[in-house]
């Protein structure tokens, strides 16, 4: 009988994942919850093949453990569809996510960064989530989708409200975030509406308007126009998911450099560093460590069968850190050569916004370096979220020393 208790509901398991993570992958690599109806799988190979074996585990039961039911989901969310369906859904918003979108984006993020950082320029203390991480992400995408500026705090605060979990929480609770049919219950989506109408009027070069103007395929191989519903979980699933990670993201890569000072120092001193670092940061603290499937035939893993119609957790923050894949996996490294992480998904779910959450973290700590010689983490006043689909902090209370100029 194992020992392990892996509740992913528990605030305190969910802080210290990674040592709960370390003996499942050792004692129990394939574990199974009874309390919350899972099995779950915490190496790195057996996540690899779970992301990419799209017919044995089915992401149509949504994808995360607290939305998971007895039915397939009906809304419009492409993340809750498989190949081919998935693949056509996912072509159309694609569109917006190609390398020259996306790489148009630089300067508007770089205005972005400086519009954000520049009315705390003077300070010696400020909470890094509060003033920029949770900020510069909605900005970004709202920009992206083609909303009118000024909103980003209202979606920051729906991503906050929606998505927190509270301690109480089991599978299968309620959610205020996004209902069946996809949709935020929140007003900057009360938008949509009338910024579609707009966009088919006046044509822009932002996903709105390639949403209110370009028609789906469908499985029969005919088109037509995507609902309003259809166009409102599109916006819910790019908005929400762009926002909430990117924030995370930017928030442990400050935490771990803070605690990495001599590594701190090398990105300061050589900016063309900060690619790679990123890529370790990701790997080390997956901000979507954790990605549900539905099991669709039985599966015999690690000596065990695993039924049809079992909840499975894909671990992928757990695989990251898997020694027998990343040797001493759990050092940080700015200088680790890693083949691939797991970090963003792999195969027909492979996130769709990694370019540009890439792109966003590389100009937004590019613009931390530069305006500060190093920081520290006031660590007893360190908060964190947690949610369905993420892991970090909440606030990160920084003491900076600014770059002398």
């Amino acid at each position: 009988m194992s020992s392990i208790d892996y509740n992913p509901f528990d605030y305190d398991i969910d802080i210290r994942a990674h040592d709960v993570w370390r003996q499942m992958r050792d004692e129990a690599p394939l574990y199974r919850n009874d309390e919350h109806n899972f099995f779950a799988l915490t190496r790195y190979d057996d996540v690899l093949t779970g992301l990419l074996d799209v017919e044995t585990y089915s992401s149509r039961y949504a994808t995360s453990l607290d939305l998971m039911g007895d039915e397939e989901w009906t809304g419009p969310l492409f993340i809750f569809r498989d190949p081919p369906e998935q693949t056509l859904l996912r072509k159309l918003v694609s569109r917006a996510f190609t390398p020259k979108a996306i790489n148009g984006l630089e300067s508007r993020i770089e205005a972005i960064c400086d519009d954000l950082l520049n009315p705390i320029e003077g300070l010696s203390v400020f909470d890094f989530v509060d003033r920029f991480s949770a900020l510069m992400p909605p900005t970004v995408i709202l920009a992206l989708l083609g909303f009118p500026r000024g909103l980003e705090q209202n979606l920051r605060e729906s991503m906050d409200a929606g998505l927190h979990i509270e301690e109480s929480a089991t599978a299968g609770s309620s959610r205020e975030l996004i209902d069946q049919t996809g949709n935020l219950s929140h007003e900057v989506y009360a938008l949509v509406p009338e910024l579609c109408e707009q966009k088919r009027r006046e044509p822009a070069d932002d996903l709105l308007t390639i949403l209110a103007t370009h028609e789906r395929e469908l499985l029969d191989g005919s088109t037509r126009p995507l609902t309003l519903d259809e166009i409102s979980g599109y916006v819910a699933l790019i908005g929400g998911a762009g926002a909430e990670t990117v924030a995370r993201f930017l928030a442990w890569a400050v935490v771990l450099l803070a605690e990495h000072p001599d590594q701190l120092a090398e990105l300061r001193d050589d900016l063309s560093l900060v690619p790679d670092a990123l890529e370790e940061i990701l790997r080390y603290e997956a901000p979507s460590p954790v990605q549900g499937r539905r099991v669709m035939r039985d599966v015999e893993l690690h000596g065990q069968v695993i039924p049809a119609g079992a909840n499975m957790l894909l671990i992928n923050g757990s695989g990251n850190r898997d020694e027998r894949h990343f040797a001493d996996a759990d050092r940080f490294d700015i200088h680790r050569k890693i083949d691939r992480h797991l970090s963003f998904g792999y195969g027909a779910h492979f996130c769709i916004g990694a370019a540009l959450a890439r792109l966003e973290g590389r100009i937004g700590l590019e613009q931390m370096l530069r305006r500060y010689r190093d920081w520290e983490v006031d660590d007893e006043h360190l908060e964190w979220i947690h949610t369905s689909t993420v892991r970090g902090y909440k606030s990160v209370p920084l003491a900076v020393n600014a770059e002398p100029q």
